[in-house]
């Protein structure tokens, strides 16, 4: 229905007149009959207003109400043919009732999972020419905990071939912060504010795809080890969105009882 519509069949519903309709909003006698003919509309400081003296909330002037059902309509039919008294008794067994539900789920359910929070870096690590990775940039997430990712301070993805077939372009590896690493381990560098994931050995940074040369340093070069690659970000690592959403719960119901 046209907003002139509702305003005009609610009006008469209530059994008023288009003089008591405006005395009760506000307005003059000529706006509603503007309303009710559709040659204006209420603007939106009237509204309130206006469906409170139609005896509606905005939302159904708009069409936006959802409707009750049979089942909630018979409970609101009962609940409120109670006396005041009995009404509070109602509520507070159904209160309880739901925190009862709401206990015997949270013992139902499997043992949250163990989890850890890394940082994972927008900037990636050149496995072939340099990436800058300067300051930070990224975000925190959760991660299921294991062996691996205990260990980890931080996810980095791989960019380029020169690591293949160890690690591909785009894959995420998982690094432990350390200023060292020993000779045949994989770490993250940083040559000159660029990033790279190379093999560390004696003479120099090595690549795992035989096309790239070792990279080796002259005086002056500013080379800094970030940390040690301890493995590759699994799928099985990453929690899924059931988990997730277990996880905020837990964090919330615990915020509340603090």
């Amino acid at each position: 229905m046209q907003y002139s519509e509702i305003i005009r069949r609610r009006r008469a519903a209530l059994g008023m007149n288009q003089a008591e309709l405006a005395a009760r909003v506000g307005v003059s006698r000529n706006t509603v009959a503007g309303w009710e003919t559709n040659h204006s509309r209420p603007d939106l400081d009237t509204l309130p207003a206006l469906c409170d003296a139609l005896g509606m909330t905005v939302a159904a002037f708009f069409g936006k109400e959802r409707k009750k059902s049979a089942e909630e309509a018979r409970v609101l039919k009962v609940f409120f043919s109670l006396e005041e008294g009995d009404r509070e008794s109602i509520l507070w067994q159904m209160e309880a009732l739901r925190d009862r539900r709401a206990e015997q789920r949270l013992r139902e359910a499997p043992p949250l999972p163990r989890t850890v929070t890394l940082f994972v870096n927008e900037l990636g690590a050149a496995a072939g020419f340099g990436a800058a990775l300067g300051e930070a940039q990224g975000e925190r997430v959760v991660l299921l905990a294991d062996r691996e990712t205990e260990r980890a301070d931080e996810v980095i993805t791989v960019c380029g071939n020169s690591m293949e077939p160890t690690y591909l372009d785009g894959e995420q590896v998982l690094v432990q912060h350390t200023k060292e690493i020993r000779e045949g381990e994989i770490g993250i560098f940083l040559v000159d504010n660029e990033g790279y994931i190379k093999e560390f050995r004696k003479d120099g940074l090595h690549s795992h795809n035989p096309e790239y040369r070792t990279m080796t340093f002259h005086e002056g070069q500013t080379v800094r080890c970030i940390g040690r690659v301890i493995g590759k970000l699994k799928a099985e690592q990453i929690p899924s969105r059931e988990q997730l959403n277990r996880i905020a719960e837990a964090g919330k119901a615990g915020k509340e009882q603090q």
